[in-house]
């Protein structure tokens, strides 16, 4: 039983408790690094970058255990980080490395990236096997028209408008539309979102017009022929932070979440785009989730769910129901 423990904790990828151990450590030391911390400084540190339990065991192992070599007293009650750089970097494991290189041949995420940053990565992981190909998978239920990622244009319109979205600044697009009508528009680029179903990267955005706040807009890149960050100030009152939702957006879809099989926090990373409400029910050992979405993303939304199989149940609303039967209904004539 050990002897299998063991193995699998080696080959977790990113595993939680390793990661945060270290931003908490490393936390730490950079900032004692400029000024001395007191003991409840570091406390203070690890709750808010690892658990609430962990703070008992990093600090007395950083101030008289094993790590003790970290810190070095400045004072009577306060340490000082004893290292000679105050920058440190988040080792990374063979397996990790691996999965980078795997990655990094996937040319939706090279878009997130310039040229030099690709090839420092190429350069760093020239020597470790990738952890899988990309056609190794096959998808479903996709469509065959996706985006033209490695299109120098597409790839510029998407760099800029990355470029927007971490500046928080307003973006002009030269937008061609339905029936070919083209337009130009002023948006508050709020964030990238990727469809799956679709293979298609859309932007969610505010419209501006004559320097007022208008209605919410989802432009599909391959059809924004250009664009350019713009010189005008973001309207008064905007919050960058407000959930972007269509106003006709339907009724949450409910769901409940079993407490097993790491249910919880997979569901809550595959659908980290949607707004969400959970509350955990202790009559049933569950999490009840309401799922927040956009009409044009039901189809997509309802064949994420069903991926997840018996670790979650639909509760509602009855149109969303009846569309997981007639689709359950129909894969089921399909193979037997």
């Amino acid at each position: 039983m050990n002897a299998k423990k063991t193995t699998a904790e080696t080959f977790t990828l990113f595993e939680e408790i390793y990661g945060s151990y270290f931003q908490a450590v490393r936390r730490i030391l950079e900032q004692s690094f400029h000024t001395p911390l007191t003991l409840q400084d570091m406390y203070r540190l690890v709750r808010a970058c690892a658990f609430e339990e962990s703070a008992s065991v990093i600090v007395p192992k950083l101030t008289k255990g094993p790590w003790s070599a970290l810190l070095k007293k400045d004072g009577e009650k306060t340490w000082k980080s004893a290292l000679r750089t105050a920058s440190l970097k988040t080792p990374l494991t063979s397996l990790q490395k691996s999965w980078l290189k795997a990655l990094l041949n996937d040319v939706r995420f090279r878009l997130f990236f310039t040229e030099e940053q690709l090839t420092h990565l190429s350069e760093e992981l020239k020597e470790i096997p990738a952890l899988y190909r990309q056609e190794d998978f096959r998808c479903f239920d996709q469509y065959a028209d996706g985006d033209s990622y490695e299109d120098p244009a597409y790839r510029t319109v998407f760099r800029t408008i990355l470029q927007a979205i971490s500046s928080r600044k307003p973006l002009f697009t030269a937008y061609s539309g339905k029936k070919g009508r083209h337009m130009t528009m002023e948006i508050l680029p709020c964030r990238l979102q990727y469809s799956q179903k679709d293979d298609k990267f859309r932007l969610l955005g505010i419209s501006v017009r004559h320097g007022r706040i208008g209605a919410p807009m989802i432009l599909n890149l391959a059809r924004i022929e250009g664009c350019h960050l713009s010189r005008n100030p973001v309207p008064a009152g905007f919050d960058w932070n407000t959930p972007f939702l269509s106003e006709n957006r339907p009724e949450p879809v409910q769901i409940r979440i079993a407490n097993e099989r790491n249910a919880l926090e997979r569901c809550m990373l595959h659908f980290a785009n949607y707004e969400k409400r959970t509350v955990y029910d202790p009559d049933t050992d569950t999490w009840l989730c309401s799922l927040y979405y956009d009409p044009s993303d039901e189809t997509e939304l309802l064949i994420e769910l069903l991926s997840f199989g018996p670790v979650i149940r639909i509760l509602g609303p009855e149109n969303f129901l009846k569309q997981v039967r007639e689709r359950v209904k129909r894969q089921h004539e399909l193979f037997f």
